[in-house]
């Protein structure tokens, strides 16, 4: 059972963090346990994790402020094994080196900076940068696909993640489709100035013809392309 102590301090904590958020980190605890808490870090710019979104857990001692709180990160990431306790200078690996006037906020803060450095410790991992953006890209697709704790703390970042998906996926698909028309009309293999004047004029009817029918093969294909993908993304 959570002790009095704790309880109060991470409920003035998470009024804190939820009033004056830290830049790239939102974290709340589990509405079922206040000593387990879910943060997610988006990935700063100019690093291998830009526009990644990664989900982790705190989880609290009783003892809390006194006792620190072990750290770990769910999304694969590429800089930390997942589902592993980190062994960071302010968490529980580490608990003569901890200040009980640090708070969820410091924390995480420092999680951010070790994170896009390079040091190793127990529980992170090496790999290259473009192992990383590419984890990176994936990031959003695997909280909203395979973290099913995710979508329970964070449901209004599920949302807008099936939303973001759909419509890159929307936007591949009508590239591909106009891809595929461009291919399906390509350029004549022959000058149209070598041909006599009667046989240009023909060409030329013909082409003007054909195209508005390409042009609209084309547009329903893209709509139907895009109902499909959105509705796929939805379910």
């Amino acid at each position: 059972m959570v002790s009095r102590q704790a309880q109060r301090r991470l409920t003035k904590e998470y009024k804190s963090i939820t009033a004056t958020p830290p830049p790239y980190i939102i974290a709340r605890p589990n509405e079922a346990n206040i000593l387990e808490w879910h943060y997610v870090i988006t990935g700063p710019p100019k690093t291998p994790y830009e526009h990644g979104q990664y989900h982790g857990i705190l989880r609290f001692p009783l003892e809390y402020p006194f006792k620190p709180p072990s750290i770990s990160i769910i999304t694969p990431n590429g800089r930390f094994a997942c589902n592993t306790r980190l062994c960071l200078s302010m968490s529980d690996y580490h608990p003569d080196t901890w200040n009980p006037t640090w708070s969820v906020q410091t924390i995480l803060t420092g999680l951010l900076s070790f994170m896009t450095g390079n040091e190793q410790t127990t529980g992170s991992i090496t790999t290259t940068d473009s192992v990383k953006i590419k984890l990176a890209a994936e990031s959003r697709w695997y909280n909203t696909s395979e973290n099913a704790r995710f979508a329970a703390i964070f449901p209004e970042l599920q949302a807008q993640n099936k939303q973001d998906l759909a419509a890159a996926e929307l936007e591949k698909t009508e590239q591909k489709l106009l891809d595929e028309a461009a291919l399906c009309n390509p350029a004549s293999a022959f000058d149209p100035e070598d041909l006599d004047p009667e046989d240009r004029a023909r060409l030329l009817v013909q082409q003007e013809g054909d195209e508005p029918r390409a042009f609209l093969l084309t547009l329903v294909g893209v709509i139907l392309a895009a109902i499909l993908a959105l509705y796929a993304y939805i379910s």
